[in-house]
């Protein structure tokens, strides 16, 4: 049992992300006044919304190209919006990505990629949608510190590992706030109004990675699902990078999607996960484990096309 909850946790410690940002983004490599200027749509993110498989799951230094899966949610509805096969559609997003930066990490950032899409030349008079999906990675700190240290507290199965228990190790997540979303994305977003003035900017939510108020996490193991009971250490940060992106959309005045309303009741301790587990039989086999199926992304990217096609909510985006 022990050996199992050690690959539970393990598999968990692949899940996590994300991307940053220290200052403005400087040097646009295109005139907003230019009507034929930027690509319709722009993605920026992590691993949630590149995706990877076992072999490209790894984080990516910032130089460093970012692969991404050919049935991510950005790819399939690029595909959706007949926007793929034109080459009008930019993601930029990247494995291991922060909010913005942790110490001496290397990898990319919302910032690193919002300076990519840039030197695309992605944002313009053209620019549809720049949609943006950050955070999961930061909870955890410089190079996923508070993972190792959660690792322990999680492996006492009787007691558990609630956020207060997970307090009194040296590096505990640390969940993000409405605030701390806005403050390290508000610079990007002023760019991005001046550069793509006519995008629709969307703060995109996660996928449901466990029912609201439950402190299991789970994950199957070749098909066969295992879990820790009491594991509010990292539910509470799960919980965090929901909510933050929400809490940020109207201190941004851009738009929020919540993929977490069009997943629920797939999360990784349902009976239907939308969520890799680790070699999954089936097409997902490969699939980074915690990371969305082909099944999850499709739901997602079918979704994001029809709230797109709708009018931008009142008072978002002015």
């Amino acid at each position: 049992m022990r050996s199992l909850n050690i690959a539970v946790v393990m598999a968990f410690g692949w899940a996590a992300l994300l991307g940053g940002l220290t200052a403005p983004v400087a040097g646009a490599e295109t005139d907003p006044g230019q009507a034929d200027s930027g690509k319709s749509l722009v993605v920026m993110g992590d691993s949630n919304t590149a995706n990877a498989t076992l072999a490209t799951m790894q984080p990516q230094p910032t130089g460093v190209a970012c692969p991404h899966l050919s049935t991510s949610w950005p790819n399939q509805l690029a595909q959706r919006m007949g926007l793929a096969q034109n080459n009008d559609f930019d993601d930029v997003s990247c494995v291991g990505a922060y909010l913005y930066r942790h110490g001496d990490d290397p990898y990319w950032t919302a910032l690193t990629e919002a300076r990519q899409a840039a030197a695309d030349g992605a944002f313009g008079a053209r620019t549809q949608a720049v949609l943006l999906q950050f955070g999961l990675n930061d909870v955890w700190g410089a190079n996923h510190n508070a993972q190792s240290a959660v690792v322990p507290c999680l492996l006492n199965i009787l007691r558990g590992c609630s956020t207060a228990d997970a307090a009194s190790d040296d590096y505990p997540p640390t969940p993000l706030t409405g605030h701390d979303y806005a403050d390290h994305l508000r610079d990007i977003v002023t760019y991005i109004r001046y550069y793509a003035p006519n995008a629709r900017i969307v703060l995109v939510g996660y996928q449901e990675l466990h029912t609201p108020g439950d402190q299991s996490i789970c994950m199957r193991i070749l098909g066969v699902p295992a879990g820790i009971p009491h594991a509010g250490a990292v539910t509470d940060a799960f919980d965090s990078v929901q909510q933050a992106p929400r809490a940020a959309a109207p201190l941004l005045g851009v738009e929020y999607f919540d993929a977490a309303a069009v997943t629920a009741g797939h999360g990784l301790c349902s009976n239907d996960p939308w969520l890799n587990g680790v070699l999954t039989p089936g097409p997902d086999f490969l699939g980074q484990p915690g990371h969305p199926t082909v099944q999850g992304d499709a739901a997602v990217s079918q979704a994001l096309q029809q709230y797109l096609s709708a009018p931008a909510p009142h008072g978002a985006n002015g």
